[in-house]
């Protein structure tokens, strides 16, 4: 069952969502971004920092964060 946590971050909602146990592991299970002041939610990506299994539920989540924080720091540069 997937939980999700959500933070904003530089004008954004990020929402995270973490499936697993600790007898397998934890996995990303999905990833978005939703602007606060513009018309933009976009999937990140299940990759780099955020791909693979985690041992802890903690981990998966930072490093769910981790990898859209990159990508809102790219989407924010490219926009100014």
């Amino acid at each position: 069952m997937e939980n999700q946590r959500a933070y904003e971050y530089r004008g954004f909602d990020m929402i995270a969502g973490v499936d697993g146990d600790h007898e397998h592991g934890f996995f990303i299970s999905s990833q978005r971004i939703r602007s606060l002041t513009e018309d933009l939610t976009a999937e990140v990506p299940i990759d780099g920092i955020a791909a693979g299994r985690f041992r802890h539920q903690d981990n998966a989540f930072d490093a769910s964060f981790d990898r859209m924080r990159d990508a809102i720091d790219k989407q924010v540069t490219t926009h100014h």
